[in-house]
């Protein structure tokens, strides 16, 4: 079955769309993640948790002190921590899916018409 040239622009204007519109409303939920993380660092740590945005290493041991503290924090039981986790799993595997579906997409699409691509 042939397809018009209209029909296939037609396809990757709608997919280009989709795919835009959910990879913002992705960005919007890891930026709320983002900002949810760094309101729980600033109440468990001083000076609004700067030590963990903007660390000073004078050596590797301070290097090591920042990673430890990273690791306390993300492998917490708190459950305003457990949720952040959460979220910033689905916010990459929305982010990997999303990837591999605007692929697959575009690699249908030159399979079928392989002429209007």
């Amino acid at each position: 079955m042939p397809l018009a040239g209209g029909m296939v622009d037609t396809i990757i204007r709608v997919t280009v769309m989709a795919v835009l519109t959910l990879a913002l409303l992705n960005a919007l939920h890891g930026t709320s993640v983002l900002v949810r993380l760094a309101r729980q660092l600033a109440r468990r740590a001083p000076h609004g948790g700067l030590i963990f945005w903007l660390p000073a290493f004078g050596s590797m041991r301070d290097v090591r002190i920042w990673i430890a503290r990273w690791r306390g924090v993300l492998d917490s039981r708190d459950p305003a921590l457990i949720a952040v986790r959460v979220d910033a799993r689905t916010v990459i595997r929305r982010h990997v899916h999303l990837t591999v579906l605007a692929h697959t997409w575009a690699v249908a699409l030159a399979a079928v018409a392989p002429n209007l691509v």
